[in-house]
Parts: C-alpha cells; sequence; structure tokens
C-alpha cells in the first residue's frame, strides 16, 4: 500500500512537471522558437559551425524555416525570444538567459528553429542576433 502511494506521488509530480514544461513553450523554458534541437539538425543548410568562436551562426531549414544556432552550456542554452520583423528582409532575435541553474560548463550547439514570417519576402535575409546578457550585436545574413 505504501508504495502505490509513493508511486502515485511520483506520477503526480512527473505530470505536473510535464504540463508546467509545456505551459512556459514549446521547449518548455519559454522560448518563442517553433523548436529547440540539441546539436544541429541533419537538414542543417547553414555554414560549418565552430563551437570555439562562440557566436551565433544563422542557416536555412526548408523554404519556409530558418534557425539561429548558439553555443554555450547544453545544460542552459538561451531563450529565445518572438522574432521582430524589421523589414522584407530583415529580422532581429533577441535570447534572454535560460531559467535553468546550474548549468553545466561544457560548450554545446543548441538550435533554434523558427517559421519564416510572411512579412519577410527579400532575400538575403539580414537577422540581427541579439542577448539580453550582452551587449553585443551580431548581424548575420541567410542567403
Amino acid at each position: 500500500m505504501m508504495l502505490a502511494r509513493q508511486a502515485r506521488g511520483v506520477g503526480l509530480a512527473l505530470v505536473a512537471l510535464v504540463v508546467s514544461g509545456c505551459a512556459t513553450g514549446p521547449s518548455g523554458d519559454g522560448s518563442q522558437a517553433d523548436r529547440v534541437v540539441r546539436g544541429i539538425p541533419e537538414v542543417w543548410s547553414g555554414p560549418n559551425i565552430d563551437p570555439l568562436e562562440g557566436g551565433p551562426v544563422v542557416g536555412w531549414i526548408d523554404d519556409d524555416e530558418f534557425a539561429v544556432v548558439t553555443m554555450g552550456s547544453g545544460s542552459c542554452p538561451p531563450v529565445a525570444r518572438e522574432p521582430e520583423v524589421v523589414g522584407p528582409g530583415e529580422l532581429r532575435v533577441t535570447f534572454g538567459p535560460s531559467p535553468h541553474d546550474p548549468c553545466t560548463a561544457d560548450m554545446s550547439t543548441t538550435t533554434h528553429v523558427f517559421a519564416l514570417p510572411a512579412e519577410v519576402t527579400d532575400r538575403p535575409v539580414t537577422i540581427t542576433v541579439t542577448f539580453e546578457d550582452w551587449n553585443e550585436e551580431f548581424v548575420l545574413e541567410l542567403p
């Protein structure tokens, strides 16, 4: 009987964890990306990524989706805000800090996949990437 109550308690805790994760965004951390993928997806058609450089990289996933790859802690990747359309060929994507703590001290890639907004009709697409914790902009281009 005691074991059944413990199992039920664990089950309820897992359900609460899953429900609360779903309520904060697709990745469970508040991200506004359509998908967050650890590493680089197989369909990546962006530049080669050098984790030692540390800056973000952009590339196409398909004709309607683009991605921003960030480098940093694998357990605490930055959290994407909603992409802002600046013009017919320009977007701004801002990343906030991860809500997770403590973080691992590794250097991992995380891919943040977004649907290309319908208002973005020009090519190439300029994507300005900023981080709330850093005073630096990365101006990148999707060919």
